[in-house]
């Protein structure tokens, strides 16, 4: 019974963490490789995306070597039913070394105009970086996701948060049904 009681108080407890918080600007790490961000949007009717990744050029390669950024993303608007209303793909490339630069493709924000009924974000993103380095000195390993609304967007759920919750009470179910056959072998011995 008591863990039964402890079970409902942690899934009360993790209720204000599935609520999204909704606010017009949006702003966070993307991986790089291969990753896809999920948004619930409120009523609007533009969006600017932007994926960038800001670095120092690592000068521990040859002068005429280049640092590279190169993101391909595809931002998906889709209804309450999952069907897509609208569909822009993006590509941003920058490359330079010492000598010349590329000064950029597409390095900058994408409008979107937001079809009525949409009620979902999806960017799927491919992004690769090369010879950049971070603030703390080491690879860059992340880009910059920023979108603005006229509206408002809800930051997404983390999607470990779930997965760690689904342990922890995998956990407990496990400790109660061990202490419980405990039990009932201490019973039938004494």
């Amino acid at each position: 019974m008591r863990c039964i009681v402890v079970m409902a108080a942690l899934a009360a407890a993790t209720l204000p963490f599935n609520n999204p918080v909704f606010a017009s600007n949006y702003s966070g790490e993307i991986a790089v490789g291969s990753s896809n961000s999920i948004f619930q949007i409120g009523p609007t009717s533009n969006l600017m995306i932007d994926i960038s990744a800001i670095g120092a050029r690592d000068q521990t390669i040859c002068p005429s070597c280049y640092s590279s950024y190169n993101d391909n993303y595809t931002a998906l608007l889709l209804n309450q039913s999952g069907t897509v209303l609208e569909s822009v793909n993006e590509t941003n490339y920058l490359y330079y070394n010492m000598y010349s630069n590329s000064h950029g493709i597409g390095a900058g924000p994408v409008s979107v105009s937001v079809p009525a009924g949409a009620t979902t974000l999806e960017i799927e993103s491919q992004l690769s970086i090369a010879g950049l380095l971070g603030t703390d000195g080491l690879p860059l390993n992340f880009g910059v996701l920023d979108i603005s609304s006229s509206g408002s967007i809800a930051t997404p759920i983390p999607t470990t948060l779930p997965l760690f919750l689904t342990g922890l009470v995998g956990l407990i179910l496990f400790a109660w049904h061990a202490r419980r056959q405990n039990s009932l072998t201490n019973y039938e011995i004494g």
